[in-house]
């Protein structure tokens, strides 16, 4: 999934899912160690981030 933050916003620490950052756009994919996620099911993963205080962001998913 890829969003978008509002302002300096960065991700400091994410679990169950590698991400990258570039500039103000969060691209999370799921983590190996995960493995496969078969059609129809599901995973979450969570974040932290600094600074607060921004907007939540427009969230995109793809199927990849």
């Amino acid at each position: 999934m890829t969003w978008t933050w509002s302002g300096s916003q960065q991700v400091t620490n994410m679990w169950n899912a590698a991400y990258t950052q570039s500039g103000t756009t969060v691209t999370a994919v799921n983590a190996a160690h995960n493995g496969a996620i078969p059609v129809g099911g599901s995973a979450s993963f969570g974040f932290a981030g600094a600074p607060g205080g921004g907007g939540v962001p427009a969230v995109t998913c793809a199927a990849a």
